[in-house]
């Protein structure tokens, strides 16, 4: 058996999805879960389950739920089930260790403080990287959406900003600054009064060589906190402002830290050994740096004395269209996600050209427009191959996301195209991929970067596979976007996943029906 309620609850006996029914059944699951192999009190399961008014039935249908779930645990085979047992006063859900998710991530975030604390500090990130990887959304999102309200969740919210400030400690303690300033800034936009996010962002932003965006990050949450709370930030973030003033040189990254960044790529085995040598080429694998001074060490060794200079190289970069400055020049490495649009035209004796030439300009268009509203950047047309990239600016968590969203707007165009009499001739396969990318900023391609790597890789096998007209995305993509993107189930590899629409939570990200009626 295995439990998945970091995200919405999910549970399968030997890989097969086991239903568990209506909501009260499911609610029950998700709070023994989270209780696992310790006896919960009836009285305790009604106040949870009922949080306003208790039916009078309520111990009867907790009864029915307790069977029914006895039933849903029956599958798999019998050394590996889950077991419902009855305890006075109430009921204890006995699993095995690696049977639940969250208790994974637990174990995961432990081995990585160990060896943070032994100062391997890019094993550590490799590590809580992982951690955090198991989270598909909110825990229990799918009863959150319904209202529900209970403390624990609050809790697992707080374990998972925890663990992303460990993670982000242990990039800064190896010098992955610019690798982590996208997700940084997307964390402290997200809960913009946590300290320790906000000083890891000043730190960020200042060994990039932005000290005014740093010291702006501290005046915003000073802000913030004195307006609403009547408080000064921390004593350590009032010392980090300091230091950025004064270039303190222990704001510095270690002179012993290459700068390689940790590799963050969330794939098996398989898949990572098939990264091409383009990637493979910009850097050597990192060791383990033993003494990296974490963040807090910095602050408390903190000396006023001493001052740098800072240089940055500025690369432009089209974002939906738009230029704007932030990628240093050359090469980079990134998880990014792609977007790939072949485009093949039946052209039978007598059929109008303009046509083609009309529909080429169209399908451009629609991605401009979407790249512009979803955050991407859309890549040089070369007939019959239409390309976009997000997150090669400024990473976002729903990047894939946001290139699935571009991918249907293609895809559904050519449908609305059709219902007009137009676009009749073309034939549209569409792959989306998402991985560890090379990422090369060259003078003569104005800013737009070119990618090599995996998730190219993966996009051309998938096209070459690709039913017409469907929307086909890797493993990495579709773990991804499980929470806003619905999918028809195929097998990966070869032939990918079908996408087919944004889930209702998130449908209200797609263009409507009358934009795609008004274009061209």
């Amino acid at each position: 058996m295995d439990f998945r309620i970091l995200g919405s609850l999910q549970a399968s006996a030997d890989g097969v999805t086991v239903p568990l029914g209506g909501v009260i059944k499911r609610r029950l699951a998700a709070y023994l879960l989270l209780n696992a192999d310790r006896v919960v009190p009836t009285h305790k399961l009604l106040d949870v389950l009922w949080p306003e008014e208790t039916p009078r039935t309520a111990r009867k249908m907790i009864g029915n739920a307790v069977r029914g779930l006895r039933l849903d645990l029956a599958h798999g085979a019998p050394e590996t089930r889950a077991v419902l047992l009855t305890r006075a006063p109430g009921y204890q859900l006995r699993v095995a260790p690696d049977a639940v998710d969250l208790f994974r991530f637990r174990r995961t975030v432990e081995r990585a403080r160990a060896e943070a604390g032994a100062g391997a500090h890019a094993a550590a990130a490799r590590t809580l990287r992982e951690a955090l990887g198991l989270w598909r959304g909110a825990a229990l999102a799918d009863l959150a959406d319904a209202g529900l309200k209970w403390p624990e969740l609050d809790g697992l919210e707080n374990e998972r900003l925890d663990a992303l400030e460990h993670y982000f400690e242990a990039g800064l303690a190896i010098g992955n600054h610019h690798e982590l300033l996208g997700e940084l800034r997307t964390a402290v936009a997200e809960d913009p009064l946590r300290e320790r996010l906000s000083g890891q962002l000043m730190l960020a932003l200042y060994r990039c060589g932005r000290q005014t965006e740093a010291l702006s990050v501290f005046r915003r949450i000073r802000g913030e906190l004195v307006d609403q709370y009547g408080l000064e930030p921390s004593r350590e973030l009032q010392r980090l402002e300091r230091a950025i003033l004064e270039h303190a040189p222990d704001l510095d990254v270690p002179s012993a830290v290459p700068t390689e960044p940790v590799a963050v790529e969330h794939q098996s085995p398989s898949e990572q050994a098939r990264v091409p040598s383009l990637v493979g080429q910009q850097a050597a694998r990192r060791p383990d740096v033993s003494g990296a001074p974490s963040m807090s060490r910095v602050l408390s060794r903190m000396a006023p004395d001493g001052r740098r200079d800072h240089g940055v190289v500025p690369a432009l970069v089209e974002d939906g269209g738009r230029q704007r400055t932030g990628h240093r020049a050359g090469h980079r490495r990134g998880r990014v996600s792609v977007v790939l649009v072949w485009v093949r035209h039946d052209l039978p004796d007598g059929h109008d050209l303009d046509d083609v030439q009309q529909t080429m300009a169209e399908i451009d268009t629609v991605m401009r427009q979407e790249c512009a509203r979803n955050g991407g950047t859309v890549g040089p047309a070369t007939a019959p191959m239409f390309s976009a990239v997000f997150g090669a600016d400024s990473p976002r968590r729903d990047d894939a996301t946001r290139a699935v969203r571009t991918a249907f707007a293609v895809r559904d165009w050519l449908d609305f195209s059709r219902l007009r009499g137009g676009a009749s001739s073309a034939r549209l396969h569409i792959a989306v991929g998402t991985g560890d990318a090379c990422l090369a900023y060259l003078p003569a391609h104005h800013g737009v970067p070119s990618v090599t790597g995996d998730p190219v890789d993966r996009c051309f096998r998938l096209l070459a596979m690709a039913p017409e007209g469907q929307v086909r995305v890797c493993e990495a993509t579709r773990r991804a976007t499980e929470p806003d993107i619905s999918y028809h189930l195929g097998p990966e590899p070869p032939d990918g996943w079908e996408a087919v629409r944004s889930r209702p939570a998130a449908i209200h990200g797609l263009q409507t029906e009358d934009a795609f009626l008004g274009t061209g």
